[in-house]
C-alpha cells in the first residue's frame, strides 16, 4: 500500500470515530455484567457498560457512552420469537472465561451475534461451554 493510501485510511477511520458518540445516544444498552468478560481480544472486568451497533460492528461503551476500545464484527441475527422491545447481552462461558456472543438491542431489526475470537474457538475446542443472558436497559 501506498503512504497516500494509509492516509486516506486513516482519516475516513478518524471521521468514522468522531461520529461515534452521537450514533451511540440512538440505539444503545446498557448493562450491569457481574463478571468478567471478553469481547474480541479485549478483556474487560465485571462493570456497567453500553453496547450499541454500527453496521455489522458491535462496540462496548463506557458509562458516559463514549467507545470503548471494544469492537467486533458481528453477523445479524432474524429472530421472529424475539420481543423488539427487550434489550439482551448473551455470553458464552467456557470455565472462567466468558465472552460475548450476542446482542440484541431494541430498535434495531433482530440482533448481532459476534464472531469468536481465536481464544474462543482454541476453548470451544477444549470444553463445552455455557450459555447465559443478561437483561439490559435501553441507554438514552
Amino acid at each position: 500500500m501506498t503512504k497516500q493510501m494509509l492516509l486516506n485510511i486513516a482519516a475516513v477511520l478518524f471521521i468514522g470515530l468522531l461520529a461515534l458518540p452521537a450514533f451511540a445516544q440512538s440505539a444503545a444498552i446498557t448493562v450491569n455484567i457481574p463478571f468478567g468478560f471478553r469481547m474480541g481480544n479485549n478483556s474487560y472486568p465485571a462493570g456497567a457498560y453500553g453496547f450499541t451497533t454500527i453496521r455489522e460492528d458491535v462496540l462496548v461503551l463506557t458509562k458516559d457512552g463514549r467507545v470503548n476500545q471494544g469492537m467486533s464484527l458481528a453477523n445479524h441475527l432474524a429472530s421472529q420469537q424475539w420481543n423488539d422491545r427487550r434489550a439482551e447481552v448473551r455470553f458464552q462461558c467456557y470455565e472462567q472465561e466468558c465472552f460475548v456472543s450476542q446482542v440484541w438491542i431494541p430498535g434495531i431489526d433482530g440482533g448481532l451475534e459476534l464472531r469468536r475470537s481465536r481464544v474462543e474457538e482454541e476453548l470451544a475446542a477444549k470444553t463445552t461451554g455455557k450459555y447465559m443472558a443478561l437483561l439490559a436497559t435501553p441507554r438514552r
